[in-house]
């Protein structure tokens, strides 16, 4: 639910009122993404260094901060997301089981982004159908608050780390709505997902190539 598919055309004006949104804004964020995107690194490229502060187990602050270089001491599987994503929920599960059979070997860190889905901005049905009607965070306190709420709802072990309230890390990387990498030792980013992803193949995909880089 985190891109129209389909093009503007196939959504009516029902669905865009419920959405809490006008066509004008599903268009221009799907045209900001492809911007973005289309500057963040690839395949082959270095993986940009960043620092973010940590949150515990629990996924309660911490104050610590954590530095992407210090994790390449084993390759990196990197994830970006947030729970008022449908799709990020959907898949949380997969992830969670990817990471628990190459944690030994890979070094795991999601990045809470900003809110897909919040009430006061793109609504979806998908949220409400779970009850999940969340506003968007104001400061690191409540966007911590709703990571802790993933973290407990969805019994994610993967470290977690915050994006910041100018979401630096989710412009650096094109992080929204979701976003896969895999990353050597010597920096280089193997793989990167689609935009999204939308599907188990680029879940898939993914594993593939975290596993390819424990050989």
């Amino acid at each position: 639910m985190a891109t129209i598919t389909g093009g503007m055309n196939t959504v009516t004006d029902e669905l865009v009122a419920n959405m809490n949104v006008t066509r004008e804004f599903l268009r221009d964020r799907n045209i900001n993404k492809e911007r973005m995107d289309a500057v963040s690194p690839g395949v082959g490229d270095q993986a940009p260094d960043f620092e973010a502060e940590a949150l515990s187990a629990d996924g309660t602050r911490t104050s610590k901060r954590l530095k992407f270089s210090d994790l390449l001491s084993k390759p990196v599987g990197l994830v970006f997301g947030s729970y008022t994503c449908p799709i990020f929920r959907g898949q949380l599960a997969r992830y969670e089981e990817i990471h628990q059979a190459l944690k030994d070997q890979i070094n795991f860190i999601c990045v809470y982004i900003l809110e897909a889905h919040p009430e006061d901005g793109w609504r979806v049905p998908h949220n409400w159908a779970q009850n999940i009607c969340i506003p968007t965070p104001k400061d690191m306190n409540e966007r911590a608050a709703v990571a802790q709420l993933c973290v407990a709802d969805e019994g994610l072990t993967m470290p977690m780390v915050l994006d910041t309230m100018e979401d630096d890390l989710l412009k650096l990387y094109a992080g929204s709505p979701e976003r896969l990498y895999a990353i050597g030792t010597d920096s280089i980013i193997t793989h990167k997902s689609s935009i999204g992803p939308f599907d188990d193949e680029d879940v898939n995909a993914w594993h593939d190539a975290l596993k390819a880089l424990t050989t």
